[in-house]
């Protein structure tokens, strides 16, 4: 169960070699020289120093080196930290402090926000620069780049990685923002995330033929942990694309004969808005799946409509692995459409109350999970991991009820996460940063509806006298130091938050209840 294995057997020519395993515009990778590649870059990594169990963080977009990247990590024993490519520099020097990364793989045109991150750690961290594509020999960094990944790779041999490894061993800390504020890390196995892919696969009968694309960000559970491993284990195609543009997905599955489809409700709207205006041959989609309990009934609907294949709605964290619930919903069988499924059967999953006591059928609970597909625990901080797993038992945070027939209703949320085009906001984190403002009293952020993108972040206000603050200059606030999707799309001001007596802690409710009228969509 070693996530490299996967390519390495899918290489031999006897497998599929000579399958396509990865198209990434108008390059196309076979198993045998994605593999081949992929030992270049471990064993140029490995000449450099980069051992079993360093943290190795990488900063990309979506490319068919980051896929490489990934799986030459993994050969290599190291432990991946991808970096959310939305993040300023301030994000990125605390990903990088936090996991006490040795090495930073940076694709170029992150070179400003990299080397601003870098410059204020107090401790060295080698920058190994990167461009998407194949080796070429030509020069990319300059002198200010110590290290550029191509050089490397034209130097190394492209024989497997001889390095002794566990299936236990960590190959990746996943950053999920927290409560507190502060992102946490959660740390995978080898065997978790390979033990996840075998239940996608199952549970949706991939097989061989399949053409998934990829399309949530590389650094998201959702990309290599949901889409990339999945179909590499059956020997499937994955397309990798930048970005979520609508077009571009549906001109993919006419020109690749996309089996499979997966993205966030937001994306979902895009697709059928598309669709509505132009026709686009989607024949060959067989399987429609959504992430989030925010797949509403309604765009189901449209979807079901739309398209000639199952819809999976699937329910999970990035703790969990990724997916700890599936549906299955036809045009004919549209039940269950309320519900995100039954748990996979590798993991159990329980609704208890405050207590950690079974709810009955039909009532409402904390919504928690084990299983061998979790992660095990926060790296650095083992107070936070002592709160989420209590006698090996995930705490998601999230409400829902089983309906008599065992699907997960999500009644709502334990905590006061906003979910913004798939995004989790952690409201703290923001509110923190606008408190800092000289011109800012106070601050609560609420999540309001929005057609489009779910939620939408609205910032409540309380201005300092006579402080003159306008919404852009909040707005801007956000921008600069914070990952754009968490900025405020709405701004209220106000002369007072509203308490609780007794303990001071803002109303949120009461906000949602006053403002999502006026600012909602």
């Amino acid at each position: 169960m070693l996530l490299g294995d996967i390519l390495r057997k899918n290489a031999r020519p006897e497998v599929f070699g000579n399958k396509t395993a990865l198209i990434f515009g108008e390059r196309s990778w076979t198993y045998a020289r994605l593999n081949s590649f992929t030992n270049r870059i471990a064993n140029g990594l490995g000449a450099l120093g980069v051992a079993r169990g360093d943290r190795v963080a990488v900063l990309g977009r979506n490319s068919d080196v980051y896929v490489a990247i990934y799986f030459a990590l993994a050969k290599l024993g190291a432990i991946m930290v991808p970096v959310n490519f939305w993040y300023r520099a301030e994000e990125v020097r605390y990903t990088l402090d936090q996991s006490d990364s040795r090495w930073l793989l940076a694709e170029r045109r992150f070179a400003e926000v990299a080397s601003a991150a870098l410059a204020s750690l107090a401790r060295p961290i080698t920058a190994i620069w990167y461009e998407p594509g194949e080796p070429r020999s030509r020069s990319l960094g300059g002198e200010s780049s110590p290290v550029v990944l191509e050089s490397l790779i034209e130097a190394a041999s492209d024989a497997e990685p001889a390095v002794a490894l566990s299936p236990d061993d960590w190959h990746i800390i996943l950053y999920t923002s927290g409560t507190t504020g502060f992102p946490k890390g959660a740390t995978f196995s080898h065997r978790a995330h390979y033990l996840h892919a075998v239940s996608l696969a199952l549970q949706t009968g991939q097989i061989s033929d399949d053409v998934g694309i990829v399309i949530y960000p590389l650094f998201h559970t959702g990309g290599p942990d949901c889409l990339v491993l999945p179909h590499f284990l059956v020997g499937g195609t994955v397309v990798v694309q930048d970005g979520a543009d609508p077009a571009a997905i549906l001109s993919a599955a006419e020109r690749h004969r996309l089996t499979s489809i997966f993205c966030v409700p937001t994306v979902w709207r895009w697709i059928l808005s598309e669709l509505a205006a132009h026709p686009y041959d989607v024949s060959s989609v067989r399987r429609c799946l959504g992430s989030s309990d925010t797949l509403p009934p309604d765009l189901l609907s449209g979807i079901l409509d739309r398209f000639d294949a199952e819809v999976r709605v699937t329910y999970g964290l990035t703790e969990a692995g990724c997916i700890l619930t599936y549906s299955r919903l036809t045009r004919a069988d549209r039940a269950k459409i309320h519900t995100v499924g039954r748990p996979h059967p590798l993991v159990e999953v329980r609704i208890v109350d405050a207590d950690g006591r079974d709810v009955p059928i039909g009532e409402v609970g904390e919504i928690v999970a084990r299983g061998p597909t979790l992660m095990d625990g926060y790296w650095g901080m083992p107070e936070r991991t002592a709160e989420a797993m209590v006698d090996g038992w995930l705490h998601s945070g999230d409400l829902g009820r089983f309906d008599e027939d065992g699907y997960v209703v999500i009644a709502g949320r334990l905590k006061d996460m906003i979910v913004s085009g798939g995004e989790k906001i952690y409201p703290v984190e923001v509110e923190r940063l606008l408190k800092q403002h000289p011109k800012i009293r106070d601050a609560a952020l609420v999540g309001v509806p929005d057609a489009e993108w779910g939620q939408a972040v609205l910032a409540v206000i309380v201005p300092a006298p006579d402080a003159g603050l306008t919404e852009d200059e909040v707005v801007a606030h956000v921008r600069s130091h914070l990952a754009g999707y968490k900025r405020p799309r709405h701004v209220a001001f106000v002369d007072a938050l509203p308490v609780t007596t007794a303990t001071g802690k803002v109303q949120k409710a009461v906000l949602r209840e006053r403002f999502a009228p006026i600012y909602g969509r």
